[in-house]
């Protein structure tokens, strides 16, 4: 994979990074021993997705390990771009007004020659999409993924002057501190749509607005553990035949009923399960404790998901309800090999049970509340897409000479 060079307007140059830094190195290759309180060394993991170095929380070191550090120039200077290449390839940060502190090897510094390369420049094309997605794509190693000083020395930068280097900085720090606004907004509106939503759950069930009887589950609804003890990774002649087999993954990322699913059994899988019928409700006791979804399909599923079905009372109604446990079924988990949830635990749970054409009345309420909130999400979800899609399109056009 090259990195792709296009012709770039009058007056503007391509230069490799090596001739347009003055220093470009990486950080200490041997860590040195960390203590309560002493100088900043910062990895990767204290650089944010915004670029903002945490020199609070950081690692710290000894005053000797840091000016032996210093002079072995792993510390960078201001203006420098820190690039992380190690492991999670391509977070960036600018030092603009830090304390002095260290780096680790994960992280390669780029210090810019004033005379060729503004530093919020050079910030922005090594966020670039084009950028990012070359680097990654040229990661090397097994055990941890890199991209190596040699072939970040050797990346282009497509250089205008300098006047117009600081004009493109100023103009995408403008355009992105609005859309950096919006998509906070959005994200909040996502986050609070669904803290809408849990709110009513719980004013549903909550003790004073619910006036069912408390009985336990297992008194209104057979709850029995999937019976397949077997994985894909365990034993694939059972598998790909026209039985769904339900997993703990595709019960977390269904909306309210599992109509996808990871992988089928075939007939001799079936042979040693269960075919559970469409509308039981599927609830996660191992790993990621509490997740509850109702089946779209007859399906079959393993003894980390169990099954609730009544005969006399709404199976909606019963998962509405288990939908608010999922802090409570955590915090009841015992811990063996992973976590998980004993089966007399969940059978005992108290369910609050109103008569069943009250039970049809909230699951009609909550099933319109439901659909009003996942358009919003979605709705949300598109407009944070097409921003993302907008940030990559005006980088782009910046290091084009469009913008």
């Amino acid at each position: 994979m090259e990195q792709q060079l296009y012709e770039l307007p009058e007056g503007w140059v391509w230069r490799d990074l090596n001739s347009a830094c003055s220093l470009i190195t990486d950080g200490a290759h041997a860590s040195p021993k960390t203590q309560i309180i002493g100088k900043p060394y910062i990895t990767v993991k204290d650089i944010d997705e915004a670029g903002h170095i945490d020199l609070v929380d950081c690692k710290k070191i000894s005053e000797e390990d840091f000016d032996n550090l210093i002079k072995g120039k792993c510390s960078p200077s201001e203006g420098a771009v820190l690039f992380s290449k190690d492991g999670t390839v391509g977070k960036v940060a600018l030092v603009k007004g830090y304390e002095p502190f260290v780096v680790l090897s994960s992280l390669a510094i780029l210090e810019p020659q004033n005379e060729l390369l503004v530093p919020e420049y050079l910030r922005w094309f090594m966020l670039s999409p084009v950028l990012q997605d070359y680097a990654i794509g040229k990661k090397t190693g097994a055990a941890i993924k890199r991209i190596v000083l040699r072939t970040i020395k050797s990346l282009e930068i497509p250089l205008p002057p300098l006047n117009e280097q600081k004009r493109i900085v100023a103009k995408l720090d403008a355009l992105f501190t609005r859309i950096d606004a919006v998509i906070t907004h959005l994200q909040e509106t996502l986050e609070l749509s669904k803290a809408l939503f849990a709110s009513a759950l719980d004013e549903v069930f909550s003790l004073e607005n619910n006036k069912g009887e408390l009985v336990s589950l297992n008194q209104v609804a057979t709850v029995a553990r999937g019976k397949s003890k077997h994985r894909p990774r365990n034993d694939r002649t059972l598998f790909d035949g026209d039985y769904p087999f339900i997993q703990t993954g595709d019960v977390r990322n269904a909306e309210k009923y599992i109509t996808a699913y990871s992988t089928t059994y075939n007939e001799k899988g079936l042979a040693q399960s269960k075919l559970w019928p469409v509308g039981t409700i599927c609830l996660t006791i191992a790993a990621n404790i509490g997740e509850v979804a109702m089946l779209g399909v007859d399906a079959c599923f393993p003894d980390s998901v169990v099954g609730i079905a009544s005969d006399s009372e709404s199976n909606e109604y019963i998962y509405y309800f288990l939908t608010t446990l999922k802090r409570h079924l955590d915090s009841k988990a015992t811990m063996a090999a992973q976590k998980n949830i004993n089966l007399r635990v969940l059978s005992s749970i108290e369910i609050p049970l109103p008569p069943l054409d009250e039970q049809n009345r909230i699951v009609t309420h909550l099933d319109a509340l439901a659909e009003r909130t996942h358009a919003l999400e979605a709705a949300t979800v598109e407009k944070l897409n097409h921003l993302t899609a907008l940030r990559a399109s005006l980088l782009d056009a910046a290091f084009r000479g469009q913008l």
